[in-house]
């Protein structure tokens, strides 16, 4: 298992953990339901470049069925539902408040994932921004 961390302009922190079929992200405490964190070039460096290694025909593309949008991801160990928003920021709320788990990107969500991520960043660098 590989495990990054990242920490953002407010010295929020991030895990990120690559197993060999998914990547998960944490959090250092057990007690956070809702978390936000900086919108990182970094960390989608990081997701991207694992992604590959994970996911041998790894391919960034836009959601298209209720099982690619990372909008949301079933827990099974808490039994609950997690979500992930990008807005300003990255905005997670966990399964549980007993696990450190924010998000579980599996190859599909993680592929549409990546492909909004760098959407954006392309349309902002497209205008100028």
């Amino acid at each position: 298992m590989i495990e990054q961390v990242f920490t953002d302009e407010h010295k929020r922190k991030l895990i990120v953990r690559v197993n060999r079929s998914n990547i998960q992200i944490h959090t250092e405490r057990k007690d956070l339901l809702d978390y936000q964190f900086d919108l990182n070039v970094e960390l989608f460096k990081f997701l991207k470049e694992q992604a590959v290694k994970v996911w041998k025909t790894f391919t960034p593309k836009e959601a298209d069925s209720f099982g690619s949008d990372y909008w949301e991801f079933y827990d099974r160990n808490t039994d609950n539902n997690g979500y992930l928003e990008i807005r300003n920021e990255l905005k997670f709320q966990s399964p549980n408040d007993e696990t450190t788990l924010l998000y579980q990107f599996n190859k599909r969500r993680m592929e549409s994932f990546i492909y909004d991520i760098e959407n954006l960043i392309y349309r902002g660098d497209d205008h100028g921004n």
